[in-house]
C-alpha cells in the first residue's frame, strides 16, 4: 500500500518524546503522561507556527502544548475524583 504522508508528521516525530517527557514530570504517571501527550501533539500538528518554525521555535512550542496538556489531563482526573 502507497500511503500519502503529511510532512508535519515527521516534524512531529522529533517532538514526540520530548513531549511526553514534560507530561510525565508533570502528572507522574504514563498513563495520564501519554494522553497529554497525545492532545499536545494534535494541538501541534494543527499549528502553522509549528510547522513553519525555526527547531528551536518549534521546541518552546511543543514544550508550552505539552504542559497545557498535562495541566488540563490532570484537571480531567482531579474531576473524575471528586
Amino acid at each position: 500500500m502507497n500511503a500519502v504522508t503529511d510532512p508535519r508528521i515527521d516534524l512531529l516525530r522529533a517532538f514526540e518524546e520530548h513531549c511526553f517527557q514534560v507530561a510525565h514530570y508533570l502528572l507522574g504517571n504514563e498513563k495520564d503522561a501519554a494522553a497529554a501527550s497525545e492532545n499536545a501533539l494534535i494541538e501541534l500538528f494543527r499549528s502553522h507556527a509549528f510547522a513553519g518554525g525555526s527547531e528551536e521555535e518549534r521546541k518552546r512550542l511543543a514544550k508550552e502544548a505539552a504542559i497545557r496538556s498535562a495541566l488540563k489531563q490532570a484537571g480531567r482526573r482531579q474531576s473524575a475524583v471528586q
